[in-house]
């Protein structure tokens, strides 16, 4: 990634390298989980869980397939058959140990035509969420493959987008199932921060961004870097020869931090 902004328009010219995770979401993977809270639970438990997020009507043939103890988020591995648009089909979780939340879970079956646009899908993901119990959640990136929309979600508090607090949730759009849902950013990231204020004004990090004047929108983001620190910034969100971008500034001491491309392309909004 050009880490200087006035190189941005030779990175135009590559051919992208698409991050269907989208920006900011491999990171801190061997520190402690910090947003996992609670007690040890049980597999009998862990099984209750399940049944109170898919409802018990809709779920069967639960089996615990293994104890995964790798060293960050001890889990129960479980499959099941989900109740979906065509009877029941396969499905696999695993749900920690510690608080008995789910970190991921895949349910595999067909996808019939498209019913649903990004926006329906946008607002389902958000709706599971709550229901799992993650609040204040702010879709961002998302890609529509196959007919499934693959949606990022970030933490969002006071205004400020929490990128490591990251939740991504699969929907499908013949009839708006949730078909996939992986926790583990939020769940090793997710704390109370003492963020404080910015010590330099909104417009005092604008005139850190070459091109100013084609900025569309701002905004206050936490992004995680590659040594396990966080990063207070300013974010800023324009336009450049047709290009969407984003450019973030440092809210403190007022550095680039990052620039990235954002691809809009038939699949789905993407960063490169």
């Amino acid at each position: 990634m050009p880490k200087s902004f006035e190189t941005i328009d030779n990175s135009f010219q590559e051919m992208p390298t698409l991050i269907y995770d989208g920006p900011f979401s491999e990171h801190m993977t061997t520190q402690k989980p910090l947003g996992l809270t609670g007690d040890k639970i049980s597999d009998d438990q862990a099984i209750e869980k399940l049944k109170a997020i898919f409802g018990k009507d809709n779920i069967r043939n639960i089996k615990k397939v293994s104890d995964n103890k790798n060293g960050t988020i001890d889990t129960y591995n479980f499959s099941f058959e989900l109740k979906g648009k065509k009877g029941f089909s396969t499905a696999e979780a695993d749900v920690s140990v510690i608080g008995g939340k789910v970190v991921w879970f895949l349910h595999d079956r067909d996808v019939g035509e498209k019913t649903l646009d990004i926006d329906q899908a946008k607002a389902l993901g958000k709706k599971f969420l709550e229901k799992t119990g993650f609040k204040n959640m702010k879709d961002t990136y998302y890609t529509d493959q196959q007919g499934i929309a693959t949606i990022n979600y970030a933490y969002e508090e006071d205004g400020i987008t929490v990128y490591a607090d990251l939740v991504k949730v699969k929907v499908a759009l013949d009839n708006g199932e949730i078909v996939g849902f992986e926790s583990k950013g939020y769940l090793m990231s997710h704390r109370k921060r003492d963020v404080g204020k910015p010590t330099i004004t909104e417009a005092e990090a604008l005139a850190k961004v070459k091109r100013g004047q084609n900025i569309k929108s701002t905004g206050l983001a936490i992004i995680p870097t590659d040594f396990a620190t966080e990063l207070f910034c300013y974010e800023f969100k324009g336009k450049l020869n047709d290009k969407d971008f984003i450019v973030y500034i440092n809210a403190i001491t007022g550095d680039e931090e990052d620039v990235l491309l954002i691809i809009n392309s038939e699949e789905g909004v993407l960063t490169q």
